[in-house]
């Protein structure tokens, strides 16, 4: 009995030991998943802002300098200073696009300004009314495996919007207080049912993104119903390591 007991307790540690292994195998792979698909959406914000923002501008610039006439002087100073106006706003744009571009070392300087740099985005959009509130008692600290997820947890959630939701307003508050992350995200849009089975919920990533919030020991709520809007509620504990 003894010898079969010392057995069963070694074949036990062993598969904890494998489950261990698989467990962090498998939470390495989703972070190098969540890593490129914040690559792949900031990639996306960028080609849609030069194409519709910064491609604008300098179109309006070329039909400007175009349409200058040297023979009226009064008009064609006016259009040179015009001109010259949307070349400063696009190299603004342009620099923030570079910082877009640099999107982990966004992270590491800390989530929340990461954070606000993605609500600023989705106000330029120009689409919707946007208001964003930070609280923070000054207990966080970065992690960046739980940044990187949460980060991401927001850019799904304001990519739904976008697609789904039909909004005209978006409403963001982050609190961090006790070492605990609150991070709250509604909007006006159509809803959805959330108790419908294959419905639009589905399509949303539901499931996925209830994964990525556990595997930092987390939990994700959502509240939503037909024509009344949508509110994603995002709580993480960072005193836990991962």
């Amino acid at each position: 009995m003894v010898v079969y007991f010392v057995i069963q307790y070694q074949q036990k540690q062993h598969q904890n030991k494998t489950d261990t292994i698989h467990m962090q195998q498998s939470f390495e792979e989703e972070l190098l998943l969540t890593r490129a698909e914040v690559k792949e959406q900031t990639l996306q914000t960028i080609a849609a802002d030069l194409h519709d923002n910064i491609g604008q501008l300098l179109s309006i610039t070329n039909a400007t300098l175009s349409s200058v006439n040297l023979n009226d002087r009064q008009k064609s100073e006016q259009k040179i200073k015009d001109a010259i106006g949307f070349v400063n706003t696009s190299i603004k744009d342009l620099r923030q696009l570079a910082k877009l571009l640099q999107a982990e070392n966004l992270l590491q300087q800390g989530l929340m300004q990461a954070i606000e740099q993605e609500m600023q985005w989705m106000e330029k959009h120009g689409q919707y009314t946007v208001t964003y509130v930070q609280e923070s008692d000054n207990t966080y600290s970065p992690n960046a495996k739980k940044d990187l997820i949460v980060f991401r947890l927001l850019q799904e959630t304001l990519n739904n919007i976008m697609k789904h939701a039909r909004a005209t307003a978006i409403h963001c508050e982050l609190h961090f207080q006790n070492q605990v992350l609150q991070l709250a995200v509604s909007d006006n849009g159509t809803g959805f049912d959330l108790l419908q089975p294959g419905g639009s919920a589905a399509g949303l990533g539901i499931t996925n993104m209830k994964k990525r919030t556990a595997l930092i020991g987390g939990t994700i709520e959502f509240n939503s119903e037909p024509n009344l809007g949508t509110t994603i509620y995002i709580t993480i504990p960072y005193e836990q390591t991962s």
